[in-house]
């Protein structure tokens, strides 16, 4: 959302409001399982045909979006002792010599997510100039196994910032899932004795103004990623191969590699005037 208003303001594009909604459902296929979003774009504002296929454009090209459905970020994996630094220009990438696992990854639960732009949020320079693009409220729910489940948060861009960016967003959830992964796939007997955490390092990503020039031109724009498990003490020489072998499992991951996102199953409606 921040990305269409931030590429609205740059051109001069009229737009007023706009929401965003996506319904997320689990897709088995002989592929493999993986899960299919319906998304849906609202914007408000007297939107000429060309400034809508603008904003088209920069919707399907967000930073955000494009990790799911354009394979745009490069994820290098490695696994470390805690008493190493390896810089991310030296990670080694060890998904070609894993070992094939044997269990399907999990299914992705239904759910829904409402993005509601905050128009009061903007900020801008003296000059009048926007500075930064404001926040976005977002309401998430799917499906647990005793009950829905609900949250909220805020996201965007400010000048206190206080709230995450997207992008920051998007590496704690895969920080996130990598843990929860590893715990479910690899035994506790694996683990040194004082287990392990695990460093998400982005490099060479760009700024938000370059982010925000790629979505507007429809072109990618690709994140590298170093995603780093450190091991806090020795682990045991037969576990390292598990361990890298759970990290292919990790479903989050696994999207952003391009793998579970169904395409055939994502729609795009844009409404103006709103």
């Amino acid at each position: 959302m921040v990305t269409a208003v931030g590429v609205a303001s740059r051109g001069q594009i009229p737009l007023q409001d706009m929401r965003v909604d996506f319904q997320v459902e689990p897709v088995t296929d002989p592929d493999g399982c993986g899960f299919g979003v319906r998304k849906t774009v609202t914007l408000c504002g007297a939107l000429s045909d060309t400034q809508q296929l603008r904003l088209r454009r920069a919707a399907e090209y967000c930073p955000v979006g494009q990790l799911f459905t354009k394979g745009a970020l490069a994820l290098e994996d490695q696994v470390v002792y805690s008493t190493e630094r390896v810089t991310p220009e030296a990670a080694a990438q060890v998904a070609g010599g894993l070992r094939p696992s044997l269990d399907p990854l999990p299914l992705v639960p239904p759910g829904t997510v409402h993005g509601r732009y905050l128009a009061d949020t903007k900020e801008y320079d003296v000059s009048g100039v926007l500075q930064h693009e404001g926040e976005v409220k977002v309401y998430v729910t799917c499906a647990n196994r005793t009950r829905p489940g609900r949250w909220t948060l805020l996201a965007g861009h400010s000048a206190a910032g206080w709230m995450p960016p997207p992008m920051p967003l998007v590496y704690a959830a895969l920080a996130a899932s990598t843990v929860s992964t590893l715990h479910q796939r690899v035994t506790p007997t694996a683990w040194p004795p004082r287990g392990f955490h695990v460093e998400i390092a982005p490099y060479a990503a760009g700024n938000r103004e370059h982010a925000q020039a790629a979505a507007a031109a429809g072109t990618i724009n690709v994140r590298h990623v170093v995603r780093t498990v450190v091991l806090d003490g020795a682990p045991r020489a037969w576990s390292l191969q598990t361990i890298e072998a759970a990290l292919q499992q990790d479903p989050l991951a696994t999207s952003f590699r391009g793998y579970p996102l169904k395409a055939g199953h994502r729609y795009t409606t844009m409404v103006s005037g709103l």
